[in-house]
């Protein structure tokens, strides 16, 4: 009797073969196209910092804005494609972008005035904006700072830090790399492993205790290995080495491994996904004794095939595929991740009169396919069939999304697509001429 597994991985492969891809672009030149829309129009104000959604004029506002709930997270993002982009092609404006997203995880870090404060996001004080969330002036009236920093944005920040100190270490990049990274995690450790707002209290998703890791949150242990980990790494100070062995000690490695709840596909966090898979790569690449390791591999294997549901390895998913194999060596679910990329539609984070305009511009072909929500059985959607979303990654594939036809009164960057794109150029498991 087929497995369930099998099962979906025969109904993808029926739903891949049955839809084309919507436009004739290379990956290289999609991953152009993604690169100079999100350069133009997702890093406002600022160079570097990154914005997830785009607002467009309405009739109470007549000027585009931008949604900045998860800056810090996506410029960590942003960075770490930048330096694999310039690690897959040595060109200089790939330094160049990394170069300025770590100057803007350096002013996120830095902006309240307050050691170890962290932004969500920053905009110059003359700045017209419109967004949720509590928003304050910096210390030198100069800039105004969204707190109420989650884990996800320390874990952006970590990880997009490393990537980029592993490809541009020297001097310069270690000062500020430290002047970001270290006053985050000193200050988390000297308050109970937990993140504290302006008000002085812990912020909502700002918990690493011992006794939140083990009853509520496994993944906030590899997320609070991660920082540490990172810390030692661009300091070179043995505390932090061995803050990271008693972390160890506590169990913080072996609670890590349940890091991906094993739950139903349809009630899976993703966002947690991704958090995950920023730690795990983090922790991959600077843990050498194979002990502790053994941990880390493990919560890779259950994060990517699952346990008792499926995992992340059935969704196509091409950045996990890149991550899985450049971790265990298993390349087997690398093409069907290609395939995401090359089918991913440009309506799922466009209106379809920005797609237009850009086929103007580039002189590339789109051609809009309809969303089908009815589905028989359960299993995840190939990209073709998802609806609007801001990111691939987190969107939970098994559920249809927003409408791509229709316009919508924000548009989101691509990426998802990048970060995916790159690692896999860098890493090999993409060529240039795919």
């Amino acid at each position: 009797m087929a497995s369930q597994k099998q099962i979906v991985f025969a109904v993808l492969a029926i739903w891949v073969v049955s839809l084309k891809a919507s436009d004739d672009l290379t990956l290289a030149q999609k991953a152009m196209l993604f690169e100079i829309d999100l350069v133009e129009r997702f890093v406002p104000h600022i160079a570097g910092q990154v914005a997830p959604r785009r607002f467009l004029p309405s009739e109470e506002r007549a000027y585009v804005t931008h949604n900045m709930s998860d800056s810090a997270y996506m410029t960590g993002i942003f960075c770490a494609t930048q330096a694999w982009r310039f690690q897959a092609t040595g060109l200089a404006s790939a330094a160049r972008l990394a170069n300025e997203a770590c100057s803007a995880l350096n002013r996120l870090a830095v902006v309240s005035g307050r050691s170890g404060l962290l932004a969500r996001a920053i905009l110059p004080i003359d700045v017209r904006w419109f967004d949720d969330g509590v928003w304050r002036e910096s210390p030198d009236m100069n800039f105004r700072w969204r707190g109420n920093v989650s884990s996800d944005q320390v874990a952006g920040l970590m990880f997009g830090t490393f990537v980029y100190f592993t490809h541009f270490a020297n001097a310069e990049t270690e000062a500020r790399v430290t002047e970001t990274v270290v006053p985050i995690v000193d200050s988390i450790l000297e308050n109970g492993r937990r993140i504290i707002g302006y008000d002085g209290r812990p912020t909502r998703w700002g918990h690493y205790e011992l006794s939140y890791v083990t009853n509520t949150e496994p993944m906030n242990a590899l997320l609070l290995l991660q920082m540490v980990k990172v810390a030692g790494a661009v300091t070179g100070n043995a505390h932090y080495e061995r803050v990271y062995r008693d972390l160890v000690s506590e169990g913080y490695a072996r609670i890590g491994e349940g890091a991906r709840l094993d739950v139903r596909p349809l009630e899976a966090n993703h966002s947690d996904d991704v958090l995950i898979a920023l730690a795990l790569h983090t922790l991959l690449e600077l843990e050498h004794d194979s002990k502790i390791r053994a941990h880390y591999l493990e919560a890779a294997r259950r994060w990517f095939r699952g346990g008792q549901y499926p995992g992340v390895d059935v969704e196509a998913n091409p950045l996990a595929s890149f991550f899985w194999q450049h971790w265990s060596g298993e390349s087997g679910d690398v093409p069907a991740g290609i395939v995401t990329l090359r089918d991913l539609p440009l309506d799922m984070k466009w209106n379809r009169d920005t797609v237009s305009s850009y086929q103007e511009r580039f002189g590339f072909s789109f051609s809009p396919e309809p969303v089908i929500p009815e589905r028989k059985i359960l299993e995840p959607l190939p990209i073709s069939q998802r609806g609007r979303t801001w990111s691939f990654l987190v969107h939970n594939p098994y559920r249809v999304g927003g409408d791509r036809a229709a316009a919508a009164p924000f548009e989101t960057n691509g990426l998802d697509f990048l970060v995916s794109y790159w690692f896999g150029r860098a890493h090999g498991m993409v060529v240039e001429n795919d």
